[in-house]
C-alpha cells in the first residue's frame, strides 16, 4: 500500500545486539520525477564489540515500485555484512509496454536522490529493471549508468548490463528467452541483446493473459521452458526482474542441460562484483557457483 503524496511513516522494524534496523517509507514528486521509497537506515549502537550490518558492503537498488520480488530476492541472497537500500521508481501497473517503460524511467533520476543521503552511499547502485534499462536504445544501459554516476557519484549498473556481462563470464552467446512482456517488448528486448552480440535463438511470451508478473508461480515458467524450442540455444535466458524464479535455477539446469541466467539472479551476481565482495552461491546456479 502507498501512502498519499506528502505523508510518511516511520517505524521500528527489528533490535539486534548491535544495531537498529528502521524501515523509512516515503514519497517526493517534483516537475521532472517521481519516486517511492523504502530506506533502511542502519544506526550504530554504543556496543563496538560485534559489527555493524553493513560492515561488508552496501547496495542501492532502484526498481519500479511494484517490484516486490526483485526487493525481496536482494535482501534474501545477500551474503553476510551485506545490506540492501532500495528506492522505487512509479510504474503505471498496466504491464511492461514499451510506452509504459519508457515513461517509468524518467523516475530515473528521482530515484537517485535518496542516494544524496551520506548515511545511505552504497558501494554501487543498480537500476534493477530488465526491459526498463533497454528500452531507449541498443546503449540505454549505458546511459542509465551514467545518469546514476553523475547524480549520485556512486558507481552504477543495471539489470541488463548484469545480463550482458554474465553471458560473457559464461562464455555463452545462443540464448532461448523466455519472458513475461508482450510481443513489442520481446521485438526491444531481442535487438538490443542481438545488438549486444548474442544470438536469439528463440524468445517466448509466456504471459498472455498479463498477470501481474510477481503473481506467476515457478512451477509455471518451468513449464513453459518445457514446451520451448531449446534447439541450438547454449543457455537460457529468464528475463524480468518481477519474476519470482530464483528457487527454480538449479532444477531447470539440470533437467534442460544448460545454464540459465535470470534478471535478478545476475543483478545481485554482478552487484556485489562491483562492491568487490565474493558473489558465490552455489543455490543460485552455475553462474554464481562457479563465479
Amino acid at each position: 500500500m502507498f501512502l498519499d503524496s506528502g505523508r510518511a511513516s516511520r517505524y521500528f522494524v527489528d533490535s539486534l545486539q548491535n544495531f537498529r534496523l528502521d524501515r523509512w517509507f516515503y514519497e517526493f514528486y517534483n516537475k521532472e520525477n517521481s519516486a517511492v521509497g523504502f530506506v533502511w537506515e542502519i544506526h550504530r549502537m554504543e556496543r563496538i564489540d560485534q559489527p555493524m550490518m553493513t560492515w561488508r558492503g552496501y547496495i542501492g537498488l532502484i526498481c519500479p515500485s511494484m517490484a516486490v520480488t526483485t526487493e525481496d530476492d536482494f535482501n534474501r541472497n545477500m551474503p553476510e555484512g551485506v545490506g540492501v537500500c532500495s528506492m522505487h521508481i512509479y510504474f503505471e501497473p498496466i504491464g511492461p509496454t514499451p510506452e509504459n517503460l519508457r515513461e517509468m524511467v524518467k523516475g530515473l533520476e528521482g530515484g537517485c536522490k535518496i542516494f544524496d543521503e551520506p548515511r545511505a552511499r552504497p558501494d554501487v547502485i543498480i537500476f534493477g529493471c530488465t526491459s526498463g534499462s533497454m528500452i531507449n536504445g541498443f546503449t540505454f544501459d549505458k546511459e542509465c549508468i551514467k545518469l546514476i554516476e553523475d547524480k549520485t557519484g556512486v558507481r552504477g549498473l543495471t539489470t541488463s548490463t548484469a545480463v550482458l556481462e554474465a553471458f560473457e563470464t559464461l562464455g555463452v552467446s545462443r540464448p532461448a528467452v523466455i519472458t513475461p512482456y508482450p510481443e513489442a517488448t520481446n521485438v526491444m528486448e531481442k535487438a538490443f541483446l542481438e545488438a549486444n552480440g548474442l544470438t536469439v535463438t528463440n524468445i517466448v511470451d509466456m504471459n498472455k493473459q498479463r498477470l501481474w508478473v510477481p503473481l506467476i508461480e515457478p512451477t509455471y515458467v518451468y513449464q513453459q521452458i518445457k514446451k520451448m524450442d531449446l534447439n541450438g540455444a547454449d543457455s537460457i535466458f529468464i528475463s524480468c526482474t518481477g519474476l519470482n524464479i530464483l528457487s527454480m535455477i538449479p532444477m531447470i539446469e539440470e533437467d534442460f542441460g544448460l545454464p540459465v541466467i535470470t534478471s535478478n539472479q545476475a543483478s545481485i551476481w554482478a552487484s556485489l562484483r562491483y562492491a568487490r565482495i565474493s558473489a558465490k552461491n552455489p543455490k543460485l546456479g552455475k553462474l554464481m557457483r562457479e563465479f
